[in-house]
């Protein structure tokens, strides 16, 4: 999804709140290296790489914002505390993933950014980058377009997990997912699209097997096909 507002080269697109380590924000410089000539740039610009230690955090809800971020390497959950103590995981950023774009708008963060395996993420400082979109137009308005679809994508997940239906949701998704010809490319694993539908892995297997044995769907190379009434 970076790729109307990023130029990327090998970078691909691709949160419950237990207690994590007690350092706060063990986070560093990462050493740049051969790939850095590959980080997508933002209007222009190339993001910072920051390391994170798995189990630490990236930011705190309620810090003050620095500036918007993409995941460069490892998988980092995003959660957010309610006053009762409960956490609840907003989103799993995947790597080539941008996140944080509030924070453009907002002076602190509205959640905890915690890397679940040691991680890479690429800041975009949000002084440098608020001047370079309002006098760059064509980057502003790709970065416009970039969240308007990432809004979208929020809707169809929201509206994906109000049936309740396994076997009706994994088909709707495929409908809103497949190309012309009926077939969705799987991008990462199934535990990844089990997480988007909202279903424990195990639900998923088990959906697809069934949906397969009625003959709804067929499973070839890296893709899911819908199967038409009356198709064999």
């Amino acid at each position: 999804m970076l790729a109307s507002i990023a130029r990327t080269s090998g970078w691909l697109y691709d949160c419950n709140h237990m207690k994590t380590k007690t350092q706060p924000h063990v986070l560093a410089d990462a050493e740049p290296d051969a790939g850095s000539a590959c980080l997508p740039l933002l209007a222009g610009l190339s993001p910072l790489p920051r390391a994170v230690v798995a189990g630490t955090t990236l930011f705190r809800q309620g810090d003050h914002t620095v500036g918007i971020y993409v995941l460069l390497s490892g998988a980092l959950r995003l959660q957010r505390v309610t006053p009762d103590g409960a956490a609840v995981t907003l989103h799993q950023v995947r790597p080539g993933e941008m996140f944080a774009e509030a924070s453009l708008f907002a002076t602190q963060y509205h959640c905890d950014a915690i890397a679940e395996s040691d991680s890479v993420a690429g800041l975009y400082p949000k002084s440098v980058l608020v001047k370079q979109l309002r006098r760059d137009p064509e980057a502003l308005w790709n970065f416009s377009a970039e969240l308007a679809r990432r809004l979208q994508g929020l809707r169809q997940r929201y509206e994906l997990k109000q049936i309740r239906s396994a076997p009706q949701r994994v088909l709707q998704f495929l409908r809103l997912r497949c190309d012309v010809e009926g077939r969705y490319y799987t991008q990462g694993t199934l535990k990844d699209i089990a997480a988007e539908l909202g279903l424990t892995h195990e639900a998923l297997y088990r959906t697809l097997a069934a949906l397969e044995q009625q003959g709804r769907i067929a499973r070839r190379d890296a893709s899911l096909c819908l199967i038409a009434a009356g198709k064999p």
